[in-house]
């Protein structure tokens, strides 16, 4: 999909940014006033796809640009970030971070996806999830593994699997905690996603100092308009199109 709005394209100045990752945030106090921040939810209840369509088209209206930068793992915030510049006709660009890359001292098993992840985690695996509560819908093939769910967020809803249980936590955490962890609950398994950054490397990097296979699901690929890695890249970006003060 190219910008098909161009570099004439001015609107009101502003810059809409989809956000959901620390970059969005960094990028929109950058920018201060001359931005419109829409933050993602990654834990919304399914159905909710039409309001937030409607409210991201409402925040985009009169923008000069949009930047797409939602959590990497974030595939619905990143279609609809991707559907709503090709209906609007929004110059844009993708903000994601850099992936984590394996090294020879890793046990990664990559897959594309949740349901691809349920298929090689062998039964009665204790699996440490940090995919969020929408992800267990699709393990429920694990019918004998026992799920520890991460969450962040402290609440008292009932388990909706046979095995396993919410676990609590308060970020940030270190590679000592995580390790600490992990043997505290008998953790044999990490499932996660590539969401690259410093705040999740921690449970990464304590499943590699404790030799540990992690099911690492890729991130989704970004199938059009530019991509850059950082929020100077963004910035630069947005320079270079004048719609900012080089």
């Amino acid at each position: 999909m190219a910008d098909v709005a161009g570099p004439e394209h001015r609107g009101d100045g502003r810059v809409a940014i989809i956000g959901g990752s620390a970059e969005a945030q960094e990028l929109a106090l950058r920018l201060g006033r001359d931005t419109r921040l829409w933050q993602s939810a990654r834990n919304r209840r399914s159905g909710q796809g039409v309001s937030r369509s409607i409210n991201l088209r409402s925040m985009a209206a009169g923008a000069s640009a949009l930047v797409i930068a939602p959590h990497p793992c974030d595939l619905d915030s990143l279609r609809l970030g991707l559907r709503l510049a090709e209906e609007t006709g929004l110059p844009h660009v993708t903000l994601a971070r850099r992936e984590w890359q394996a090294d020879r001292r890793d046990r990664w098993i990559t897959v594309r996806s949740v349901q691809q992840a349920a298929e090689v985690i062998a039964p009665a695996t204790r699996v440490l999830v940090t995919l969020g509560r929408p992800a267990l819908g699709q393990l429920r093939a694990l019918r004998q593994a026992h799920l520890l769910v991460r969450q962040l967020t402290r609440h008292d809803d009932p388990f909706p699997m046979r095995h396993g249980r919410y676990l609590h936590g308060d970020a940030p955490f270190s590679v000592p905690d995580e390790v600490a962890m992990m043997r505290r609950v008998r953790i044999d398994t990490v499932l996660t996603c590539n969401a690259g950054g410093t705040g999740g490397w921690p449970k990464v990097a304590a499943a590699r100092r404790l030799g540990m296979p992690v099911v690492m699901v890729a991130r989704p690929r970004i199938t059009s308009g530019p991509v850059v890695r950082s929020v100077a890249a963004a910035i630069q970006w947005l320079e270079a199109r004048t719609w900012l003060d080089a």
